[in-house]
């Protein structure tokens, strides 16, 4: 499930950020972190379950009126990568489900991937 994170998950945040090489220079992570405090950017944590602990973060940009640009996945070591990400892909558009979600350079293959398997859920009119 994905969950709001909040100006006082800051440690948490970095920590998962840091996982990736480009964001051990702390200036750099710092940058992009004020980036994420702009209105339209948004970061959720991702848990499995209630139960267990943080996996993983994603970090988006809503733009224009109804485009959801993925800007971060992130992972913990050890979360199963192509099944969580997917999930995580999923629950952000039935968040969303008027908006497209687009990747970067960095997670457009992501987005490909889960766009082959998802298909969104049929409305009941």
């Amino acid at each position: 499930m994905l969950i709001s994170t909040r100006p006082d998950d800051e440690k948490t945040v970095m920590g998962l950020f840091s996982l990736l090489p480009e964001y051990k220079n702390l200036d750099h992570m710092k940058l992009v972190l004020n980036l994420y405090q702009q209105p339209k950017m948004e970061l959720f944590f991702w848990q499995p379950d209630q139960q267990d602990s943080i996996n993983g973060l994603l970090g988006f940009e809503r733009y224009k009126d109804n485009v959801l640009v993925v800007r971060h996945l992130i992972l913990t070591p050890g979360a199963p990568k192509k099944a969580t990400h997917a999930q995580m892909l999923t629950d952000l558009q039935e968040l969303n489900p008027d908006q497209t979600v687009m990747g970067t350079l960095s997670t457009q293959t992501y987005i490909d991937k889960w766009r082959k398997h998802y298909s969104k859920p049929k409305s009941h009119n």
